[in-house]
């Protein structure tokens, strides 16, 4: 089986039933030796034309044999005097390009890119052409002078793509051609171009990391997020906790700003909002979480918010901060031209709406919303619009093996994320009635034999700070603090936190406690939050079993 990128196709990948079928057959057929890229593209720039795109619909490559750029046309096909028409089932003609030359043009147009990048050098390399019909009969006689036969592979050729592959390279070569096959070099050249690896340093959670910095390379599906749908104006993109959906978020912002772009980034947690302000400082990108942006605006224009003793009621968070948001709009005008929304699935629907209404453009502007259903702490219910393209994000690039096989017993959805981590050890449980001291000991045994620093560890519980029974009576050396200034501090501070109040963040060790508190409504949704905070290791401390 050739190894094909992407791996899997969805309903997004492809544009006609003729490349599935095309992709299906050339995966399943094509030997392991192979390689095949669907829709490939990049852009090129040339100093006099400027900037251009190009995109085949495969590129397929054996490094011992040749590359092949491969355009597929299904339905009807029909060429006139040079001219190509495309033939609907009715018999109306419609004029198309000329297959045969689009591949050609891309054929070039991919060696030329290829000779700029590195490790494909300057050297002859075998880069041919061919065009597919899969749905079609081609009898022997040529369509066009630049369409022989032996290039053309239709429905009766793709029962054996090896044997049709090999009489389109055998047309190509010469008795006395000079050019070479691409070799590994030269394939992971290739691959580099039109399948990259993407790595982005970012800095760890915040100082209790100790300012370690980590590389952390995306999957081929999330540099294809970055890559080939950029330019999409709606996207939803849905991802499992630990797919990378914040930081890619916060990298398209920073390319978006880049271009000149006021971009707006809104999360819902202050503690994420904190924490991506403090590590992604980019002239032209507005990090906020919702309702801070409603106090933030409202205030430019002085418009009074009603007052509370103690808490608000729920309207005020609901409804009274959005309106003002709208509100203020009204008065300020447009603030931005882009919009990226994480954390999405805790914001309501009419709280996108004012969200939107920053805009210069409600219609064009670029807004991408980044979610998982699986971590819908709160009541709020945000409808996505139907113009919005889905993206599926389905690795856990974040967590330990160990620490996903425990997250995915709580994740609810279609598609089952990979995890590419290394196997991690198995998740701690700890049955006690004395959760404090339970904790305690084993914060002291994580940062004494097993030389974890404390900044390196967050105690998660169902309760905030204040009403937490563990942060309030930790016992020993250890400080629980609700402040992340002071885990870069000399002392062993224990950051504490809620879990709601964690959730967008990361640790490498988090100590889950209180949990029989957390109401029966979202306790799933909590606990899968939680654990999946933990990058590396996660120990959890519960009431005692129940006897059977």
């Amino acid at each position: 089986m050739a190894r094909a990128y992407p791996r899997t196709l969805l309903d997004a990948d492809v544009k006609t039933d003729s490349e599935r079928k095309v992709f299906e057959l050339l995966e399943a057929s094509l030997p392991e030796e192979w390689e095949v890229f669907h829709s490939s593209s990049w852009v090129a720039r040339d100093p006099a034309e400027g900037a251009d795109s190009h995109e085949i619909d495969f590129v397929l490559c054996r490094p011992d044999e040749a590359v092949l750029c491969l355009e597929v046309k299904g339905g009807g096909i029909e060429c006139r005097h040079g001219e190509w028409f495309r033939v609907a089932p009715g018999g109306k003609r419609e004029r198309i390009k000329d297959p045969f030359q689009q591949a050609l043009d891309n054929r070039f147009a991919l060696e030329r890119q290829l000779q700029q990048t590195a490790g494909w050098g300057k050297t002859r390399r075998m880069i041919v052409h061919a065009v597919a019909f899969p749905y079609l009969t081609i009898h022997q006689l040529a369509l066009a002078p630049d369409a022989p036969r032996e290039i053309l592979i239709d429905r009766h050729d793709l029962e054996d793509p090896t044997e049709a592959i090999e009489k389109v390279l055998a047309y190509h070569r010469g008795a006395r051609d000079k050019r070479r096959a691409p070799g590994d070099d030269g394939a992971a050249a290739l691959r580099e171009l039109l399948a990259p690896t993407i790595s982005i340093r970012v800095p760890m959670a915040a100082q209790f990391l100790a300012e370690e910095e980590a590389l952390i390379h995306l999957t081929h599906d999330q540099s294809r997020l970055l890559t080939h749908v950029r330019h999409a104006d709606r996207l939803v993109v849905r991802g499992c906790a630990g797919s990378g959906k914040t930081m890619l978020g916060v990298e398209h912002g920073r390319r978006l700003a880049s271009e000149g772009k006021r971009v707006l980034f809104v999360c819902f947690n202050r503690a994420l909002r904190d924490h991506l302000r403090a590590t992604s400082r980019v002239d032209g990108l507005d990090i906020h979480n919702f309702h801070g942006l409603c106090f933030h605006l409202a205030s430019r224009c002085g418009i009074k918010l009603s007052k509370h003793d103690g808490d608000p009621p729920p309207e005020f968070w609901n409804e009274e901060l959005p309106d003002a948001l709208v509100e203020a709009i009204d008065i300020l005008g447009d603030q931005y031209d882009a919009l990226i929304v994480d954390e999405a699935q805790d914001l309501a629907t009419h709280w996108l709406t004012a969200l939107m209404a920053t805009l210069a453009d409600e219609r064009e502007n670029p807004v991408w919303l980044f979610m998982d259903d699986n971590q819908r702490v709160y009541e709020t219910q945000l409808e996505v619009p139907r113009e919005f393209q889905p993206f599926d994000l389905t690795v856990n690039c974040r967590n330990t093996q160990a620490v996903h096989r425990e997250v995915m017993k709580l994740y609810e959805g279609d598609i089952a994320p990979e995890v590419k981590g290394p196997e991690g050890r198995a998740v701690e449980l700890h049955h006690t009635q004395d959760a404090t001291t339970t904790v305690a000991g084993a914060i002291s045994r994580l940062c004494g034999e097993e030389e974890v620093a404390p900044q390196d560890i967050v105690v998660l519980s169902s309760h905030g700070f204040a009403n937490s029974t563990v942060a309030q009576t930790l016992p020993g050396e250890w400080r629980p603090t609700d402040e992340r200034g002071k885990l870069g501090k000399l002392g062993n501070y224990i950051y504490c936190s809620s879990i709601r109040a964690f959730k967008g963040l990361e640790s490498p060790v988090v100590v889950l406690c209180e949990l029989e508190d957390i109401d029966d409504m979202t306790i799933n949704q909590q606990l899968y939050v939680a654990i999946s905070r933990a990058r590396n290791h996660c120990v959890i401390v519960a009431p005692p079993a129940a006897e059977e």
